[in-house]
């Protein structure tokens, strides 16, 4: 199969996987040994499609970064004029969010630089793969057994920010679905399952933006070269990822977690069998 092709049904994967709860990390990992798909950078082609659904999440929240940057803003120019952290930061919704997430990217950041290799190592081996997934299929069970979980933005502690970071961390593992485990912990912290998946795709944001940073700044360092596939897997991710963002949004307004909770189980079953 050619390099093109391989691609484009791997830009697929990642733009289907990325926001729909069964982790795009895991399905790749799958992939690379089914599909035999070797290049002289696998974990760069990966991240480079995950550059493509970062640019997806920003053009779909596009008008509420707007707001949120503005609120981070609005908080920096108080702190600047001697107002207090909780004045300049938790007095507006926009302002709180933007501090949610500055607070939810460090323990992500700390845990992906320490750990980064470790975890990545794991995508060639299918247990591991495959156990992941299995996990977060018990996520997703969770996520529909929780009840009464009705907070919004403005109920949000600044603990439930951290432990939803120590989440998306821990989701490096491939396997482990960082959407599907950050939306499943935000609503078994109490929060509201839209508000939930809103702040996990916004908290999305630097973590993907800085994984794709580091793991650039080794591709370079090894002489990376440039292939004309990895531009189409980076569209073709980017496309596609868009439409599965809308589809997941849709799906928890108006459905449940256990149809992508049985699949992770039957994709898990597959890894651990191959």
């Amino acid at each position: 199969m050619s390099e093109t092709l391989n691609a484009i049904i791997l830009g697929i994967i990642q733009g289907l996987t990325e926001f729909l709860p069964v982790s795009s990390s895991g399905h790749l990992a799958i992939l690379h040994e089914v599909l035999g798909f070797e290049t002289e950078s696998n974990l760069f082609f990966d991240v480079v499609l995950h550059l493509g659904t970062l640019i997806a999440v920003v053009f779909f929240y596009r008008d509420r970064i707007k707001d949120i940057i503005k609120g981070g803003l609005f908080g920096i120019k108080s702190l600047a004029q001697r107002k207090g952290i909780k004045e300049s930061f938790f007095t507006s919704a926009d302002s709180k969010l933007f501090t949610l997430i500055f607070i939810g990217s460090i323990p992500t950041g700390i845990i992906g630089i320490l750990f980064k290799d470790f975890f990545e190592g794991l995508s060639g081996n299918l247990i591991y793969v495959g156990l992941a997934l299995l996990t977060t299929a018990v996520l997703l069970v969770l996520f529909e057994l929780k009840k009464n979980a009705t907070n919004k933005i403005t109920e949000m502690k600044v603990c439930d920010s951290f432990i939803i970071g120590i989440v998306q961390g821990i989701a490096i593992i491939p396997g482990i679905s960082r959407s599907g485990s950050t939306i499943a912990t935000g609503k078994l912290l109490g929060i509201d399952k839209e508000t939930a998946a809103n702040f996990s795709f916004l908290l999305s944001l630097p973590a993907i933006s800085g994984a794709f940073l580091l793991q650039l700044k080794d591709a370079v360092e090894e002489g990376f070269v440039y292939q004309n596939y990895i531009l189409i897997g980076f569209l073709v991710a980017m496309v596609s990822g868009y439409f599965s963002l809308k589809l997941l949004i849709w799906m928890i307004k108006r459905s449940n977690m256990y149809y992508f909770a049985g699949y992770c189980g039957v994709i898990a079953v597959f890894a651990l069998m191959w």
